[in-house]
């Protein structure tokens, strides 16, 4: 086995790359992280001598040259990240495709919650899998063995506060140690403590009312046995909205979806809309629905507002699934529901999502080619799927087990 040196960039704001960055110092191979803000210093290993650390103080418009000298003078092989649209990893990606390195980019599962993602180059549009449909089928066609393997493993569940305290913890020490940092510009398009405010008013509200609030609102409309299609919304500061994805805020995907709706759909269909679990309450969605609906004459009964609410018993009956990229199509497919894609999403392909025009989807939907998907997901899993997750003890330590097992037992690569 030849010898390999990791740069470790940024990672999740949780302890996942100190438990990586661990792992990979106790094998023969060499590793260096780069700190970029408080966040990143406080999840290191602060006490051992088998880790090197860097932190770039510089500015952004510096950073290119910084990564030239880094891959010269640590003879730099592999490059990992979590977020390939970063502006801080841009020029780094960039150059280790000049220079043919190997690039590792985390990001959350494509299959959740007990999986994470890890592709070469990146994800969604991004991805180095092919989307030709018969690729997939050639796929599984050589490696049978890859249908038969568990489609989902179990890892301990994550629960929001652990989520949360991750993220507060990584943002105070962004705010305590900005001297060390002067010049890190988060990506995230809003501050930090505004996102905490907004879980602050929500999370009791749910608890409280929406959670039983919007379960019986699901009932309700799954015994009416009305046709109905589902647009669960993502995050407005995703990357996979702002930068995998054509349209560039939640509230364009609810401005088109609705006019499109109001135009083709048959009049007595419903359009569930659900909101993303972990939304801050920044913008009112509420009140965008109902402004647009009045406009485009759309009576109130044929639009279902969720809070919270669980997606399946929806994806089970549903006429049709409105996607941008989120992992929800995955999830929708699963249950052969239709999908169409309006972003860049990896399993947007001919035979799993409609390839014509949002409006004539309401009327023209067809259900995912089940032979397809089967190869897809199988391939999809044993090729860019790490099972574990980001968050709590169990599910990082599985994941940065099953990463070094994907990286060097050269089984698991049959590209």
């Amino acid at each position: 086995m030849s010898h390999q040196s990791f740069l470790l960039l940024q990672g999740v704001a949780t302890p996942f790359f100190a438990k990586l960055e661990e792992a990979l110092a106790n094998t023969a191979h060499s590793v260096l992280r780069i700190n970029f803000c408080g966040g990143d210093w406080l999840f290191r290993n602060h006490f051992s001598d088998l880790h090197r650390h860097i932190d770039y103080q510089g500015k952004a418009n510096d950073l290119p040259e910084f990564y030239q000298k880094i891959f010269d003078d640590y003879l730099i092989t592999d490059i990992v990240l979590f977020g390939d649209t970063r502006p801080l990893h841009q020029s780094a990606i960039q150059l280790a495709k000049e220079r043919n390195l190997n690039i590792h980019v985390f990001e959350e599962g494509y299959f959740r919650p007990n999986w994470v993602t890890l592709d070469k180059e990146g994800v969604n549009a991004n991805s180095s899998l092919s989307k030709d449909p018969e690729w997939f089928l050639e796929y599984v066609e050589k490696h049978p063995d890859v249908l038969h393997k568990p489609k989902t493993n179990e890892t301990s569940p994550v629960s929001l506060s652990v989520r949360a305290w991750h993220d507060i913890r990584y943002h105070l020490a962004n705010l305590f140690l900005k001297l060390k940092y002067p010049h890190y510009v988060t990506h995230r398009p809003e501050n930090a403590s505004k996102e905490y405010w907004g879980w602050i008013q929500r999370m009791p509200a749910l608890k409280f009312y929406f959670n039983k609030k919007s379960e019986q609102l699901i009932t309700n409309l799954l015994n009416s046995q009305k046709p109905f299609y589902v647009l669960p919304l993502q995050l407005d500061a995703d990357s996979q909205i702002r930068v995998h994805s054509p349209i560039k805020s939640v509230t364009d995907v609810i401005l088109t979806t609705l006019k499109s709706f109001a135009e083709h759909a048959k009049t007595d269909s419903v359009l569930v809309i659900k909101l993303h679990p972990f939304d801050p309450w920044f913008i009112d969605y509420p009140a965008v629905i109902r402004e647009t609906a009045k406009a485009y004459d759309i009576d109130e009964s044929r639009i279902l507002y969720l809070e919270a609410g669980n997606l399946v018993p929806l994806l089970d009956k549903a006429e049709g699934t409105i996607i941008v990229n989120s992992t929800v199509g995955t999830l929708a497919l699963a249950h052969n529901c239709p999908v169409i894609a309006l972003g860049t999403a990896i399993y947007d392909m001919q035979g799993l999502t409609f390839q014509g025009e949002l409006d004539d989807f309401w009327r023209s939907a067809a259900p995912p080619n089940s032979t397809l998907f089967n190869a897809f997901r199988a391939t999809l899993v044993e090729l860019t799927q790490i099972n574990g997750n980001f968050y709590n003890e169990t599910g990082m330590n599985l994941a940065v087990k099953n990463t070094l097992t994907h990286w060097f037992n050269k089984d698991s690569q049959r590209r």
